[in-house]
């Protein structure tokens, strides 16, 4: 079948391009900065921004439709339909669908929202991959196709999906504020439905609701980054020109916005205790919401904003937070706080509304507002330069009824007033009397949501699964293309040594758009140094960026904003990674920051005390959802480490000792023996001058050393027995982890099949092996997803497996992972599973390839381990050369289910 529909696509295209036939193009109406607007007949509106130098194109189809528009009494209905649209057409089956965007590599998601339902991808610049993507689109917006059965899967799935927003304990606050706000209409009602609505939705309801709002004049195409604007205005035209409003149903209109209450409302769950006021704001394209913008920059920015330094630094509470949560007709401005031990939610609320009753007698200051101007003056040009960027950004303004919104915004901002601002804060703060949200550790079984009895899963073969709708054999990617690309990058790469010894990557790429990129790993000490020291370690690098002997914090901030640059320094026990990026013009100015920085800190005593106030009241808080508390048990599980050694899995209350017992004295100490470059590595990426760059670089760190020596710990492979830990919760919902350890290393002839066998068994959520049995059959996963490591150096590998559960069905869960691990190794892959995960793999490591940052990311790992990108060809070829009988040998040695280290995590799960 798809073979045939494919056939008829491009002998279609072929008559359209070739025999001169004249098809009707959407008519332009307006072009703002490179955004041009184009709308068809049939009312569908089309948003082209091409980018000569992008390698990826970006697509969004975006219904002006969203939960707003679920019928009465049932609530997510529409994010049910956004579900079915990927269970099929009348001309293809769901996984007909699926396979066919997975073939060409089309990344492709969706989501829901009050105002919107929006369809995403994302691939290579090809014209047949966005003519295939253009062409399924307007297949499903006119002959969507799905069974009570499909729907009655999927609601299985769903109710998984709701139980783990559930069980965000922030997201539950938040939602129960809309709640408190907006009653059981609009912006109150949860997006994602609520279990006993949800269940009588029938397939009557969802047709009835595809047919009111997915029309072609309730939507708007949205593409972005490398292509022809010609021929895609031609393909759009060419798919979506026809369809018409024949059925001629109007849409419903949008519900009347009710009036926005207050009051109070509290959520008793998890482990954190938080308090948010939520006031009432204008609809998104009021131009109140301009001068509104600057105040989460005012109130709650790091370390200047007002609920900062009146709460955080003094240690009230341990965090602030404020935003900006503005809808298509109403929405809501968030501030609040993370608090503290022994701090009370009143306290707290009262300390927060003293702030915001003070703008009277201490409005917003003018240095107030250029601070929080200067912080938002490069977020336009960064938007504009990265097509996937653009893209969401022009979508979720389609969302507000206005796709220039935010573009204006951005340049209404950079010319407001004071007195603006002045006005509209004190109106907000004055004229609304906010809703008031408690989050509250710990749970109250009254406040705990219940969930419904669910349908018996469904019996279906696991053989029948891996057999059904068998994919299509294709042409594969072509590889030696791939390859020849492969080394014009590498080619473009200039590699070298400071004199120190540190290692540098330059990939000067003149007139690239999207600024500059860079990532600087710095290692230092060895095991032996290193010993007991990984709470001083992880304090150092945080309280680097505090301060210089030059700069304070806010300096540091300050400069950073100014130079519309930005970057970020995060500690790994014996390394630290500095990430950055930044204009052009301002590379040399940020490259002496970022060493000033490193270099020179000042370690204040007043930043040190509130680090180790904040970190041992983080420490004091265990975690509080599946997830969470399931990772922290496998680490548990999987701990070898000596007490003490730089690379053990630390306790909290291990930490908590350790943190007590460092001063700041111990920080410098640290810094001054321990941090230098020459054992690091850089990389940068972008435009920016060669030589330049590497005499700065050679000034700013290639004298800079470490006293201590350093020696790298190999990880090697050590036999685990197998473990089942089950963790009781009072969640609502479960979470898995499974591991599998064994002997391997990414430079082994093994290698390719490996990541071949665990993209079979796990990688795809919806695709896999498991994806197929546990999500699309068992209905037991809302997500559910694989991963492997395999270092370059040691053999320390494993396979990894996480995905959610329903309360009670752990046991199960394992079950049929390992009965699909064994049968993987037992009875091996088919010709057409190997031949979909090698165009797969290949299309995927392709599309990586076209993003010149994930090409920096690359290069500090290839660094340290010596190597180049010469080495992805070799792993290409091997990918392409591998047969059925490689994977299965592969499989057979190392997927040996016996051997999962398991945690399950959920209500009431035992052994």
């Amino acid at each position: 079948m798809i073979r045939h529909i494919t056939l008829m696509l491009f002998l279609s295209l072929s008559a359209f391009y070739g025999h001169g036939t004249e098809t009707k193009l959407p008519v332009p109406i307006k072009t703002m900065e490179g955004i041009s607007e184009y709308r068809l007949d049939n009312g569908l509106n089309i948003l082209l921004a091409p980018d000569a130098s992008a390698e990826t194109i970006h697509v969004d189809l975006v219904y002006r439709t969203g939960s707003l528009e679920d019928p009465a009494a049932k609530s997510g209905t529409a994010h049910f339909l956004e579900h079915m649209m990927f269970k099929g057409t009348k001309q293809r089956t769901g996984e007909q669908l699926v396979s066919g965007l997975r073939k060409r590599g089309i990344h492709f998601n969706a989501n829901t929202s009050f105002d919107r339902t929006r369809y995403s991808a994302a691939f290579e610049s090809d014209m047949n991959s966005l003519n295939y993507l253009l062409a399924l689109e307007a297949e499903r917006m006119t002959s969507l196709h799905f069974s009570p059965e499909d729907m009655s899967n999927e609601l299985e799935v769903i109710h998984q999906e709701i139980t783990r927003a559930k069980d965000q304990p922030l997201g539950a606050l938040g939602e129960s504020m809309l709640a408190r706000a907006w009653g059981e209409k609009a912006y109150g009602r949860p997006v994602l439905g609520t279990l006993d609505e949800l269940s009588t939705i029938t397939p009557e309801v969802l047709h009835r609701f595809y047919e009111h709002y997915y029309h072609p004049d309730n939507a708007t195409l949205v593409l972005t980054g490398g292509f022809d604007p010609q021929q895609a205005l031609e393909a759009i035209s060419l798919y979506f020109s026809d369809i018409t409003l024949s059925r001629q149903v109007k849409p419903e209109p949008s519900p009347t916005m009710p009036e926005r209450g207050d009051g109070t409302t509290k959520v008793h769950q998890g482990n954190v205790n938080v308090l948010a006021l939520g006031y009432g704001i204008p609809a998104a394209d009021d131009d109140s919401n301009t001068a509104l913008a600057v105040l989460a920059d005012i109130f709650a920015g790091e370390p200047h904003g007002r609920l900062y330094q009146a709460l955080v630094v003094p240690g009230k509470v341990q965090a602030v937070f404020a935003l900006q949560q503005a809808f298509q007709q109403r929405g809501q401005y968030l501030f609040g706080a993370i608090l503290t031990e022994g701090s009370s939610h009143q306290e707290v609320q009262q300390a927060l509304t003293e702030q915001f009753k003070a703008l009277r007698l201490d409005p917003v200051s003018a240095d107030e507002l250029e601070r929080a101007k200067t912080a938002m003056r490069f977020l336009k040009p960064r938007i504009m330069d990265d097509p996937a960027a653009l893209s969401n950004l022009l979508s979720e303004s389609v969302a507000t009824g206005d796709w220039q919104l935010q573009l204006r915004r951005f340049d209404d901002i950079e010319s407001l007033d004071l007195q603006q601002v002045r006005k509209h804060s004190e109106a907000l703060f004055s004229s609304e009397r906010p809703v008031i949200g408690y989050l509250i550790a710990g749970s109250d079984d009254a406040h705990q949501p219940t969930r419904q009895q669910t349908r018996e899963q469904a019996n279906v073969s696991p053989d029948a699964i891996r057999q059904a709708s068998p994919a299509t054999p294709e042409k594969m990617p072509d590889v030696a293309r791939f390859n020849t690309r492969i080394m014009e990058i590498e080619n473009s790469i200039k590699r070298s040594t400071l004199k120190n010894g540190m290692k540098v990557a330059l990939r000067p790429l003149p007139g690239a758009p999207g600024g500059v990129q860079g990532r600087l790993n710095l290692r230092f000490g060895d095991l032996k140094s290193l010993h007991n020291k990984r709470a001083v370690s992880d304090m150092a690098g945080t309280l680097l960026i505090r301060g210089t002997h030059t700069l304070s914090y806010q300096e540091v901030v300050d400069r950073a904003n100014q130079l519309g640059t930005g970057f970020s320094m995060v500690p790994h026990g014996n390394m630290l990674t500095i990430k950055f990026e930044s204009p052009p013009d301002s590379l040399p100015e940020l490259l002496a920051l970022i060493a000033d920085v490193l270099q020179h800190p000042a370690f204040p005593q007043q930043e040190f005390d509130l680090l180790k106030r904040q970190r041992l009241q983080a420490l004091r808080i265990p975690p509080d959802t599946p997830a969470r508390i399931a990772s922290l048990e496998m680490h548990r599980q999987v701990n070898t480490y000596a007490a003490g050694d730089i690379r053990r899995y630390t306790e909290p209350q291990e930490m908590r000792a350790m943190i007590e017992n460092v001063t700041r004295e111990d920080v410098l100490d640290f810094h001054q023996s321990f941090y230098g470059a020459q054992h690091g590595e850089l990389a940068i990426s972008g435009d920016f001058d060669l030589e330049k760059t590497r005499a700065r670089l050679e000034s700013l760190f290639g004298s800079w050393v470490s006293k201590t020596p350093y020696q790298r710990a190999i990880a090697s492979h050590e036999e685990r027995k197998p473990v089942l830990r089950a963790v009781s919760t009072n969640t609502t919902g479960g979470y898995y982890i499974g591991r599998l350890y064994f002997p391997a290393n990414g430079n082994s002839e093994d290698a390719a099949a490996l990541f071949v066998a665990e993209h079979i068994l796990g990688r795809h959520p919806i695709a896999s092996r498991l994806g197929k049995r546990l999500r699309e059959h068992e209905n037991l996963t809302y997500n559910l997803h694989s991963s492997l490591r395999l270092p370059t150096t040691g053999n320390a590998a494993r396979i990894s497996i996480e995905g959610d559960f329903p309360a009670g069905k752990g046991k199960l869960f394992v079950d049929i992972i390992k009965e699909e691990i064994a049968r993987l190794a037992e009875s091996g892959i088919s010709q057409d599973e190997l031949d979909m995960a090698k165009r797969t793999i290949l299309n995927q490591r392709s599309q990586y390839l076209k993003v010149n940052k994930n090409i920096q990311n690359i290069l500090t790992g290839q660094l340290r381990e010596d190597i180049t990108l010469a080495f992805w060809i070799e792993r290409n070829n091997a990918f392409t050369s591998l047969t059925v009988d490689d994977v299965n040998s592969v499989a057979r040695r190392y997927l040996i289910a016996e051997n999962m280290i398991e945690v399950i995590v959920g209500p009431n799960e035992t052994k």
